[in-house]
């Protein structure tokens, strides 16, 4: 693994392992903390990411993006912790964003994007994977996770989802709700795009790629950034990936992201060209990756 100099490192991490992936629940749009274990992936991500950019001397990302979902918000805020950085935290409303402003020196300027959000599992959220892998059938249930097209039932939020007054809670049946749009997504909601209530992977890459071309990419063009960080969830860091290097839309299918393991894109910088792609620790991502395929087939540790 050697990094070359005239490119871009984007560096790719899924959120650490949190409460509801310990349960094997579809999280989706539901918020969810780290657990302990998800502490410490975070640190030791941001230990890889640090050895990795003395080793090939790069410069740490100044730039980081979350989704709006607390679990990637507090992976970031452990890794800065980590490496003695501070944040400098700030909601993008849609694509229309300053890629010129000035970035300071003795911190890291992060932007949160709902285009960052794990997938919509729709009225999966909440529910476990194996009672929907029997409900479903193996077949059914594999396509819907994993084809670029498969998608889910639509949530009913009325259900499903915090309501402003008045909610019932679980007396609906769901144990676990996302929280209500209105109050977290005021920024964001009806701005340039109606929030979904179900998507296909299809339906992520179609919502991430504007962001990626016009505030990822572009803040790194202007600011000639070595390297940024993005911490998402397994459906958006594989759109990102789908986006960057070109996968096909039936190879993506195998394509499974682990928990809080740096996985380094290289770009052409001035083209943004797919380079080269690598995992900081491949031989745990490897071990992870077949762990998140065999979802709702065992439970996770």
């Amino acid at each position: 693994m050697t990094a070359s100099n005239d490119t871009l490192k984007v560096i790719l991490l899924r959120h650490g392992q949190s409460e509801l992936n310990h349960e094997n629940i579809f999280c989706g749009w539901i918020d969810a903390s780290l657990t302990d274990k998800g502490k410490h992936q975070a640190r030791n991500a941001a230990q890889l990411i640090q050895k990795y950019c003395q080793d090939e001397n790069v410069a740490l990302p100044q730039v980081g993006y979350t989704s709006r979902l607390v679990r990637t918000q507090q992976t970031i805020e452990v890794m800065l912790d980590e490496l003695h950085l501070k944040g400098s935290y700030e909601v993008v409303p849609g694509i229309q964003y300053d890629t010129t402003e000035k970035l300071e020196s003795n911190e890291v300027k992060v932007l949160q994007t709902w285009r960052l959000n794990e997938r919509h599992y729709g009225s999966w959220q909440g529910q476990r994977k194996p009672d929907i892998l029997k409900e479903y059938g193996k077949e059914q249930y594999m396509y819907i996770r994993r084809d670029y097209q498969g998608k889910p039932p639509k949530a009913d939020l009325k259900r499903e989802m915090i309501q402003e007054v008045n909610d019932p809670g679980s007396s609906t049946g769901y144990d676990f709700k996302e929280p209500n749009r209105h109050k977290k997504y005021s920024l964001e909601e009806g701005f340039d795009v109606e929030l979904p209530n179900s998507e296909s992977l299809c339906d992520v890459v179609e919502r991430l790629k504007p962001f990626l071309n016009d505030v990822v990419l572009k803040t790194a063009k202007e600011h000639n950034l070595q390297s940024c960080l993005l911490v998402g969830h397994g459906s958006s860091v594989r759109s990102i990936l789908k986006i960057l290097q070109g996968i096909s839309d039936d190879d993506i299918k195998d394509v499974d992201i682990p928990n809080a393991t740096p996985l380094v894109v290289e770009l052409d910088k001035e083209t943004f060209k797919f380079v080269n792609r690598y995992y900081l620790d491949p031989e745990t991502a490897n071990k992870d990756a077949e762990k998140v395929r065999q979802e709702g087939f065992q439970n996770n540790p």
